[in-house]
This record gives C-alpha cells, sequence and structure tokens, in this order.
C-alpha cells in the first residue's frame, strides 16, 4: 500500500491584528514512492497510508468544527447579552 508524507511550508505575512508577525501555513501531501527529499527529519507526519490520511482528515475537520460551533455560540451569547443591557 502507498504511503505518504505531509508537509507544512510557513510563509511570513506581514503583522496580524495582535501585532505579531502573521504567517501562511500550507500543508502538502507527497507520495513516499516520488518524495525525493527528506521526510524523515522534514515532514510533519511520516509514512502515513491511505487510511492514516482520512483519519486525519476527519480528526482535523471534527476540530475545526468544535471551534467554529464555540466561536458562534459566543457570538450569538454576546449578542443576547448586548440586547439585554443597552
Amino acid at each position: 500500500m502507498e504511503t505518504y508524507n505531509v508537509y507544512m511550508d510557513e510563509s511570513p505575512v506581514g503583522v496580524d491584528t495582535d501585532g505579531g508577525e502573521g504567517w501562511s501555513v500550507e500543508f502538502r501531501v507527497v507520495p513516499n514512492a516520488i518524495d525525493d527529499g527528506d521526510p524523515e527529519n522534514n515532514a510533519v507526519l511520516a509514512g502515513l497510508d491511505l487510511i492514516d490520511l482520512i483519519n486525519l482528515r476527519d480528526a482535523l475537520q471534527a476540530e475545526i468544527d468544535t471551534f467554529a460551533l464555540a466561536a458562534l455560540e459566543d457570538m450569538a451569547a454576546q449578542a443576547e447579552e448586548d440586547e439585554i443591557m443597552p
């Protein structure tokens, strides 16, 4: 079964909202068979099979959903509080 390596590429993008340096992050997945890099030292995750990649995707999506839901709940609570206290 083919295995894959996941890399994280970062590049500066200026100043973020907190005044610190902002970064753009991109992930790329490379099949191990054609990976000419050094995955043991440079990959974020190395040697993942297709099932591992699917599980990783699902876990990340669950965390994103949880974070987004919490943010929406906070916004709704703040809006409700603003309506109660003019």
